[in-house]
């Protein structure tokens, strides 16, 4: 009775019980990912959506996690539940199969895509869990695999932009952002969001990849293969922000260059806490933070750290611009279901050029 009056299942239990997952269950290398039957998620939260996954993206984070990144605190944060067999994958798009009793906006046969936590069970499986808050209804003007390869990158250009850099607090237009990296996943997501609030974008990549950057219509492009890359990154003068998607490091950060907030998406607070312990970890990544800081801020320079936020809020932001065609997805590559192995490799290789899809043919 209970989990009737929770859930709307669009198929009876004795239709479907399991579906295809990758899993793992261990930590390590490529050769920990399998491709077996899992049984289909449970529906236990009112909030909760079930979605037949259509395609679901890649993302550097699901090639870290592979090798144990954030364990500890992502174990802390599932309430140290049984961590394996885990299923990677951040976002994803499709259709729904089943809904809480709390899931008013969408209905059972809706078209639709979102991202995952995370802490949560991820995507590459053929049906997953999501909270509605994670959900929205699928653009029309893209097609399943367009559709999951804009979710979580584009909501962690948002959480490290609008959240940790602090712009939804002040008007936007003619703000100087530096985007380091701008032909991966995030970079390209960046500066498109950027570009959509009327900010003066400056970004950078390799010289192969200035004909797809050009294509986001940044205001600068600085090619970082150019003997006086960092001189003229410097003579642009003073940034707002500088949004580290590229994992250069506050470390590597000329001193020369001018801004007011630099945000890294990389921090080392999970890596701390996976070599320390939550508490030990948490100390040791608040003297990190406050070094940083203690030997720039009398220069007017702030650094801070970007998590991806589950921002229902901002979610429904960017799935606007998406509608109105002012964030495209750019796709690297895309591979078929059982080929994650391989799309994984293809990430790991790094030089990335927009993301990586998994989706049927």
């Amino acid at each position: 009775m209970i989990l009737r009056r929770i859930s709307q299942q669009a198929t009876k239990p004795k239709d479907i019980r399991k579906v295809l997952s990758w899993t793992i269950h261990s930590y390590g290398d490529l050769k920990e990912l399998q491709l077996m039957d899992t049984r289909i998620p449970i529906i236990t939260d009112p909030d909760d959506v079930l979605v037949q996954v259509k395609a679901a993206s890649l993302n550097p984070i699901d090639s870290f996690m592979l090798g144990g990144y954030g364990r500890t605190s992502f174990q802390m944060l599932r309430n140290f539940e049984v961590e394996f067999p885990l299923i990677l994958g951040r976002d994803f798009s499709g259709t729904v199969i089943g809904k809480g009793h709390e899931v008013k906006e969408l209905n059972i046969g809706d078209e639709v895509y979102g991202f995952l936590p995370p802490y949560k069970q991820g995507s590459f499986t053929k049906a997953v869990i999501a909270s509605k808050h994670c959900v929205l209804s699928k653009p029309k003007n893209l097609n399943y695999a367009e559709s999951a390869a804009v979710a979580y990158a584009t909501m962690t250009a948002w959480s490290g932009l609008f959240i940790f850099a602090n712009m939804i607090n002040r008007p936007n237009k003619g703000l100087r952002v530096l985007v380091l990296g701008g032909s991966g996943g995030v970079g390209t997501a960046a500066i498109q969001l950027l570009k959509s609030q009327g900010c003066v974008v400056y970004t950078t990549c390799s010289k192969d990849a200035i004909p797809l950057v050009t294509s986001l219509n940044p205001d600068v492009i600085f090619d970082r293969g150019d003997p006086d890359f960092e001189k003229n990154v410097q003579l642009e003068g003073k940034y707002n922000i500088i949004l580290d998607a590229a994992k250069v490091g506050i470390d590597n950060i000329p001193n020369s260059w001018q801004y007011e907030s630099y945000v890294t998406l990389n921090s080392p607070l999970l890596v701390n806490n996976d070599k320390d312990g939550l508490v030990g970890g948490l100390i040791k990544s608040a003297g990190n933070l406050v070094a940083a800081n203690a030997s720039r801020i009398c220069s007017g320079k702030t650094v801070r750290w970007g998590y991806v936020l589950p921002s229902n809020s901002g979610f429904k932001f960017i799935h606007e611009l998406i509608c109105q065609g002012k964030i495209r997805p750019i796709i690297q590559q895309q591979f078929g279901f059982k080929d994650l192995p391989l799309a994984m490799e293809t990430l790991q290789k790094g030089h990335a050029r927009g993301k990586i899809v998994l989706a049927e043919c």
